[in-house]
């Protein structure tokens, strides 16, 4: 079954117990609430929440399994831009357990620095595997650049 979605965020603290995030969720809280978080202890528990340990991350950079790989990427990628964003562009599309949106990347409130695409695929309600693709700009590194 495929469908799409846009809307407001749905984290782990909100489903009642038991309850899994669909992967458009899992899409959403991994940029508006995962990728932005700045402390590492937090962003690891939110992992814990919505990722398998085993997960796979691949992007242009190489690969990385595990929460705690994933989660020391992203620490990196914040300290050097700390104050950018994410937003999906579009709809966010779904088939059975992947779900594939694009997204840009930058200061709040200006043109986006960089965008990709990313690719994630679900199971059990928690993120097994994501994509990025970089598909135009560059990512700096730093936010002074």
């Amino acid at each position: 079954m495929a469908g799409k979605l846009k809307g407001e965020i749905v984290t782990p603290a909100m489903r009642n117990e038991g309850e899994k995030m669909t992967v458009a969720e899992l899409m959403h809280y991994n940029f508006d609430k995962i990728f932005i978080e700045l402390d590492p202890g937090k962003r690891e528990a939110m992992m814990r929440n919505a990722y398998t340990e085993d997960c796979v991350w691949i992007h242009p950079g190489g690969r990385l399994v595990g929460i705690a790989a994933v989660n020391e990427a992203a620490s990196e990628i914040r300290k050097h831009i700390p104050e950018y964003r994410y937003a999906v562009v579009g709809d966010i599309h779904t088939m059975h357990n992947v779900g594939i949106c694009r997204w840009g990347s930058g200061l709040p409130g200006q043109p986006f620095r960089y965008t990709g695409t990313d690719v994630l695929e679900e199971r059990d309600g928690r993120v097994a595997v994501f994509y990025t693709f970089i598909d135009s700009g560059t990512p700096p590194v730093s936010s002074t650049e």
